[in-house]
């Protein structure tokens, strides 16, 4: 029998709900249904003192640390449609959103609260099937649900999703940290989340073309780049960074203005991406629009000291990280292109926006 939530009622929902989430200390370890292991990272687990049924979370950050906090809100339409993604895989996104704003800051992910804004007639198994999603990619990285909230609503539907991280007192990573002559790197490959979704939405049936795999896998399942962060912060060898979320264009610009700096990218430094191409082709639009573009990848963006690059090509290439170094930092303001004839010209800011955006 397919339940709703009117069905069941608030409380035996939350008790469902709570089914997933890992117990807090002093409790017997938390494990998700359908699973034989721990789900909940054993740094949170030690510092998390009460957690999710009661009012309000407890936690005890370790001494030396600071606090990383971030938020994100997914609203049915403008950020997902239930044809393009199955529930685990939605909460699963939700998550590494967050997780890849705490990657951008080389900050641990420890504890999350959740809160739902659902129908009455939602299906309890699919919104179960939500927050299963979301404990399971945040315990990939030692974080744990500590509590949330419940709301019923009459249009769309809503999810937000609040982590919390720890990082070494005095070394986050921050967009303000860029300087002139540093190298720009970039991880995984830029555009490929919003060329999925640009396909996907001429056309539904794409969204299961084996064509467009790769592509639309980028917009479904992303994975943030927390474990490269946590071993590139020792090296000492990036200074700033910032997470694509809105796209490149839009990202770096933000980096560059809190830096002080502009960026001078080189076309041809950038690796062959035959998907991205063929996809360029098939929208009829050229790869740099996509490149550049709209595109929520949750890659990182980083300011590399070039004397240190080789470390960080490494410590990527031992992660399994794909890392280019596509242009350098300036003096000059602005993020400009440099094409094979030695022609420079500004990138415009065309990154995702809320208010001239409406959805996937």
């Amino acid at each position: 029998m397919n339940e709703t939530l009117g069905d069941l009622g608030e409380f035996e929902v939350i008790r469902r709900l709570m089914g997933v989430v890992p117990a807090a200390t002093g409790s017997a370890p938390g494990v998700m249904p359908g699973t034989s292991g721990d789900v909940l990272g054993p740094s949170a687990r030690a510092h998390l003192e009460i957690g999710a049924g009661d009012d309000a979370a407890i936690i005890r950050p370790r001494a030396g640390f600071e606090l990383a906090v971030t938020t994100d809100t997914f609203v049915e339409g403008t950020h997902f449609r239930r044809d393009w993604i199955d529930a685990e895989g939605l909460g699963a996104r939700l998550a590494e959103a967050n997780l890849s704003d705490l990657a951008a800051m080389a900050a641990e992910p420890r504890w999350a609260l959740v809160s739902f804004g659902v129908r009455s007639d939602h299906a309890t198994g699919d919104l179960v099937a939500i927050q299963r999603g979301i404990a399971t990619a945040l315990g990939r990285h030692g974080a744990v649900i500590a509590g949330g909230n419940l709301s019923a609503v009459r249009g769309e539907e809503w999810m937000t999703l609040t982590l919390l991280g720890e990082v070494r007192t005095g070394t986050a990573w921050t967009r303000a940290g860029a300087r002139p002559g540093q190298w720009v790197a970039v991880t995984g490959v830029p555009g490929r989340a919003g060329a999925g979704v640009a396909l996907a939405a001429r056309e539904a049936s794409r969204v299961d073309d084996p064509r467009w795999a790769e592509l639309i896998t980028a917009w479904r399942a992303p994975r943030a780049r927390v474990e490269l962060a946590s071993a590139l912060a020792p090296t000492g060898s990036v200074t700033a960074a910032i997470d694509l979320s809105d796209g490149l264009s839009s990202d770096l610009a933000r980096l560059c203005a809190a830096s002080g700096v502009g960026a001078r990218l080189v076309g041809e430094a950038w690796p062959a991406d035959p998907a991205l191409e063929a996809a360029a082709h098939e929208l009829g639009v050229t790869i740099e629009s996509l490149r550049f573009g709209a595109s929520d990848d949750y890659e990182l963006v980083l300011a590399v000291d070039p004397e240190r690059h080789q470390e960080c090509l490494r410590v990527a290439s031992e992660l399994q990280v794909p890392l280019a170094f596509i242009g350098v930092l300036t003096e000059v303001p602005g993020v400009f292109l440099e094409s094979s004839s030695g022609a420079i010209e500004p990138i415009p800011a065309g990154g995702y926006d809320h208010f001239r955006f409406t959805g996937p």
